[in-house]
Parts: structure tokens; C-alpha cells; sequence
């Protein structure tokens, strides 16, 4: 992991009520920050329903088409991180600018967190950190209440402290470039969603060695599915040979070598040819730049693995699993029965 909040403490916290633009309520503000008792259980479960889901190496910036100067999360987080005095003040300010940020009808009212941490460590720093999460579900809960002779059931609505919504930690290290940020965002499935991440916050990516590995596992499949397919006279084989051969260059290495790619997974001229073409389409698609060398993340990798799928699928009888050599598939087409097939050789079964 980049970062450690295991240790982290809650030194701030105040929870505001936002509304919902669609439905024509305002949002709700607490009139003070929420005090917290040190022997109480309170702060050790808000701390597992805040900080727990943050598991995704992959690190953003502050910033968006307004730039550091216009984001107003930066503002606060600099103000925050300067005076935290002013923690409440800028609590209403960034409850209110993510009100105004929340104008898709399907986005949801709930509950607005602002936190401030402090003992995080990131990049071998101790630093204070901002949290600003957001709760949109609630969850129906069974209430046992015991009678004198018998036990009752009732029920309640909460919050499930394994299941945050939206939440970003702002770590306060490399403040000139927007900070390092942390994001969550589980229910980020439909275009409504962008606006937690790119509407109130601003992110950009991080271009660190999580983000050219990233990148760079993107431009392979995407490459393997859109040129090196069959559709270009690429046998399936060939194809499933080619996403193995990636992956595993990034499971096998601690540096990527641009040079040493094309010639150990690449391999002849025309295809290394095709593949430097796709890339260069891909980094103006995509805005991104990608380094020839950088120090490859095996989180990212380990993450990313499940999206380099090596199945042959015939028809709806088989799916046969390809992990190993090319050369140990033979395809063919049988004459008699008017079927093609595949010939499998192995040493031993297991």
C-alpha cells in the first residue's frame, strides 16, 4: 500500500445533512462538530465504516478543468490543513459545494462527513489527512428486545459500517500539485455518478508507477482485443498466447523496459510496428503520456490480472483454459464430421 491509516486518529468530525436539488430540500447543517468520547466504541467503528474500503492503489490530484485555483476542495483543504480552526467553516463550504455539484436526478440525498486525521503515514511521511465521505443507502435492521418472558422484534434503519458510498482521503503531501488523493466510489456504475469524482472534487490522475502500469496493462488488452484479434486473421490461440505473454511480463518484472517488452512479448517487427501505432492512438485518446521505463506495481497488476482472460469458448459444450505454450494447441477441422477441433498436448494429468 502507498499509505497507512491503520494508526490514524479522528481529531475532527462533523457530520452535515445534504439534500436533493431533484426533490427541492436544502441541505441540513449541524451547528458544531461532533464530540467524541475516547473510551466510547464510537470513534473505532467510525473509522472502520470510514477508512476500511480504502484498498485501490491508485492515487489521483486535486484539480479538474478549473484548476487548482477554482477547486474549491483544494481551497478548503488547504485552509484546513493550515488553520484547523477553520474546519467547521469549511465544513458548511464544501457540504454546500457539493450540493450545487449534485444536480443529476438520480443522485441521491444523505449524510455529509468532513475528517481530519491525524498519525497517517504516506510516502515514509506522519501527516494530517481530510476525509470527506458521503452515505446515500440505508439498510433495514432486525432489533431483538427481551420482555419479561418472551423477546420482541422490531426493527431499524442505519448505515452498514462495511459499506461506504463515496469517500476520498486527502493526504497533505504534495499540496503544489493538488495533493495526494485517495478515492472511493462504489456506486460509480452509471454516468450520474462522475460527479462525486470529477463534478465536486476535480481528480486527475496521479502519474505515478501505478498509473503508467495501469496504462500501460490498457494499452496490451485493449491492443490484443481491437488489432491482434481474429478479426484481423489473428487465430484465437495466437490471441489468448499474447494476453498471457503480457501479464505475465508484469507478473515477471519489478521494471518495465519498453525495449525488452517488444522484444520478449512482442516479437516480430510488424506486430511491435502495430502495437506502437495502437499506443501512440491510445495516449491522444486518452490524454496520457506513458514512459518507455518506470517501476512496475504489483497491486495493480495482481488487480488487473482478472481482466486478461484466457478462454477459448467453442460453441456452448467447452471452455478450455489457457495458461501455457502456444505451441502445445493444434487446431484442425475434421472432414467427416464437418467440425473444427483443437488438439491439446500434455505430460501428465492432475
Amino acid at each position: 500500500m502507498l499509505f497507512d491509516i491503520i494508526n490514524a486518529d479522528i481529531e475532527q468530525l462533523v457530520i452535515h445533512k445534504i439534500g436533493s436539488r431533484t426533490d427541492n430540500t436544502e441541505n441540513a447543517y449541524s451547528q458544531k462538530c461532533v464530540e467524541l468520547e475516547e473510551d466510547s466504541p464510537i470513534p473505532f467503528l467510525l473509522k472502520q465504516y470510514f477508512l476500511a474500503s480504502f484498498r485501490e492503489p491508485s492515487l489521483y490530484h486535486l484539480g479538474g478543468i478549473k484548476g487548482l485555483a477554482g477547486n474549491i476542495v483544494y481551497q478548503s483543504a488547504c485552509a484546513i490543513f493550515d488553520n484547523p480552526a477553520l474546519f467547521y467553516e469549511h465544513s458548511r463550504i464544501l457540504a454546500a459545494s457539493l450540493y450545487e455539484n449534485s444536480s443529476h436526478p438520480q443522485i441521491k440525498p444523505g449524510e455529509f462527513y468532513l475528517t481530519l486525521f491525524d498519525g497517517v503515514q504516506i510516502f515514509d511521511q506522519t501527516v494530517k489527512c481530510l476525509g470527506i465521505f458521503k452515505s446515500e443507502n440505508k439498510e433495514t435492521y432486525l432489533k431483538i428486545c427481551s420482555g419479561e418472558n418472551s423477546f420482541d422484534v422490531n426493527y431499524e434503519e442505519g448505515i452498514n459500517i462495511r459499506k461506504l458510498d463515496k469517500g476520498c482521503l486527502i493526504f497533505n503531501v504534495e499540496r503544489e500539485k493538488g495533493f495526494a488523493v485517495s478515492l472511493i466510489d462504489k456506486v460509480s456504475k452509471h454516468n450520474e455518478a462522475l460527479f462525486w469524482k470529477e463534478d465536486f472534487l476535480g481528480l486527475e490522475d496521479r502519474q505515478d508507477n501505478n498509473f503508467f502500469t495501469h496504462n500501460y496493462l490498457n494499452v496490451c488488452k485493449e491492443f490484443v482485443s481491437d488489432v491482434f484479434s481474429p478479426a484481423n486473421d489473428v487465430p484465437r490461440t495466437d490471441q489468448i498466447d499474447m494476453l498471457n505473454r503480457s501479464i505475465n511480463y508484469f507478473k515477471d518484472n519489478t521494471l518495465f523496459d519498453e525495449g525488452k517488452f517488444e522484444q520478449e512479448v512482442l516479437g516480430a517487427p510488424d506486430i511491435v510496428n502495430a502495437f506502437n501505432q495502437f499506443k501512440e492512438f491510445y495516449e491522444s485518446e486518452n490524454n496520457v503520456s506513458l514512459n518507455e521505463e518506470f517501476k512496475i506495481s504489483p497491486d495493480v497488476v495482481k488487480k488487473e490480472n482478472k481482466y486478461f482472460k484466457s478462454v477459448l469458448k467453442l460453441d456452448k459444450n467447452f471452455h478450455v483454459y489457457v495458461h501455457g505454450n502456444r505451441r502445445f494447441i493444434e487446431k484442425g477441422f475434421d472432414q467427416s464430421k464437418g467440425l473444427h477441433y483443437y488438439k491439446l498436448f500434455f505430460e501428465c494429468e492432475s
